[in-house]
């Protein structure tokens, strides 16, 4: 997959983010399976009844997100223990890059520095998969260690200023010389899908995806936009009351939409 990785680098780079964690070197989609990627979105459907769900509760409303066991199965299991010990709890919005993505659960370090862990030993490994993506309302783990997360974790808005239509026909352009048909048509699904539905596909192929809003995306909208230094740190104390894992039913997410309605 390297050839296929190495036509949309120069793509991928005009869609990454100042600051933000793309920057990185390693990327998975240098070995992506594009070929047999699944393009009809897991992120997309509707969650199974008994999969287990992470139920955030903020100042600004609550969320509620599947998590994606089957494929995270390291970097879900990290997060349920450390929801279920209460370690998200209370905690600010501690990073905000605006429109595009908030930021919790690390802590400040007895020097100042915003941390996700006492020692390396804590770090997860980076799991990779070519059937999730940073769509709007992905969960996505973050290290600055490149190939690796902590207990930091954020969730994608949309990246407005550089998913554009130019950009998402750059990428397409990038691709269309593509001898695999399938392969081709695939990943220009995936462009387009990224364009309808939003995201941060700067992030793609850097962090793991473990899990994907399927409530309150209005919610991850307003977080997205608390102000913000320009170093990413939040202006405002904003709070995650806290994250209790739980499991999706669907007769459940019925009597949320009523009392909307």
């Amino acid at each position: 997959m390297r050839k296929i990785f190495a036509g949309i680098a120069a793509a991928i780079a005009a869609l990454s983010l100042s600051g933000c964690i793309s920057t990185k070197t390693y990327n998975a989609m240098e070995n992506y399976d594009f070929v047999n990627m699944n393009t009809d979105f897991i992120q997309l459907r509707e969650p199974h009844e008994g999969d287990k769900i992470a139920i955030i509760d903020t100042e600004y409303g609550e969320i509620r997100a599947v998590l994606y066991e089957q494929y995270a199965p390291n970097t879900v299991a990290d997060f349920i223990e450390r929801a279920e010990n209460g370690e998200f709890d209370n905690k600010t919005v501690y990073g905000v890059m605006p429109d595009v993505y908030f930021m919790t659960g690390g802590h400040e370090n007895d020097k100042g520095a915003y941390t996700g862990r006492i020692s390396d030993d804590e770090l997860i490994a980076n799991e990779y998969t070519p059937d999730l993506w940073p769509f709007r309302g992905a969960l996505v783990s973050f290290s600055e260690k490149s190939g690796f997360s902590d207990a930091r974790w954020f969730i994608c808005n949309t990246d407005k200023e550089t998913l554009t239509e130019d950009a998402i026909n750059q990428l397409k352009d990038s691709v269309s010389n593509r001898e695999d048909e399938k392969e081709r048509d695939n990943l220009i699904t995936l462009f387009d899908k990224f364009y309808e539905i939003g995201g941060v596909f700067g992030l793609a192929g850097y962090q793991t995806i473990f899990g994907q809003t399927y409530e309150g995306l209005d919610v991850v909208e307003r977080l997205c936009n608390i102000p913000s230094e320009s170093n990413l740190r939040a202006k405002e104390d904003v709070m995650i009351n806290s994250v209790t894992i739980s499991e999706y039913s669907a007769d459940e997410t019925s009597e949320i939409n009523e009392t909307k309605e």
